[in-house]
């Protein structure tokens, strides 16, 4: 073959943009029911048994002052609100244009436990709002994910190790605030 080229995955950074940080906080008192100071984690994506969301349970019982925000729909959706009933969780449902970039950029850690990312669009999108990711190291995510430079890998499946990135990117504004840019 001749003239062919690799196109690599992109967003668009002006949907996905760190200008939808500033006065952000309508939208995070949203996602955080009314608590807007506290630790505020989040999942974009599709609500499937296949994305290991069910693992943050465990990262939000482990570090009790952070918040969980889920964006998104699908089939493991009742599950779910069932599985984290009485945590620290929103559900937001589908999010779509202006909503959704303020959703991202209202986050402290993006977290994608999901072990089957091929192509994690939520990844950037997150990145682009400068919040950085937490994501399994399996799949598609490190080649997104430079593990203490843009965000943190953990291992898949390693609730400790999940729970051990986000905690370090929580308790620290500075790395947070330096990986997200």
């Amino acid at each position: 073959c001749r003239n062919v080229e690799v196109w690599r995955k992109g967003i668009d950074t002006d949907v996905f943009s760190s200008k939808f940080n500033e006065s952000n906080i309508e939208m995070r008192s949203i996602m955080t029911d009314g608590q807007p100071t506290r630790p505020l984690l989040l999942y974009v994506g599709r609500l499937g048994r296949e994305k290991n969301i069910n693992m943050i349970k465990d990262v939000l019982q482990r570090i009790p002052q952070a918040r969980l925000a889920v964006v998104g729909a699908g089939p493991a959706e009742e599950e779910l609100k069932e599985h984290f009933q009485g945590t620290d969780t929103v559900f937001m449902g589908l999010m779509s244009g202006e909503a959704l970039s303020r959703a991202y950029a209202a986050a402290d850690v993006f977290v994608m436990p999901s072990e089957s990312e091929t192509l994690g669009f939520v990844v950037l999108e997150a990145m682009a709002s400068e919040v950085p990711a937490v994501g399994a190291a399996a799949g598609g995510i490190p080649n997104l994910v430079q593990d203490g430079v843009n965000g943190f890998l953990f291992r898949p499946g390693d609730v400790d190790d999940l729970t051990l990135k986000v905690r370090k990117l929580i308790s620290d504004t500075r790395l947070r605030q330096k990986m997200g840019q």
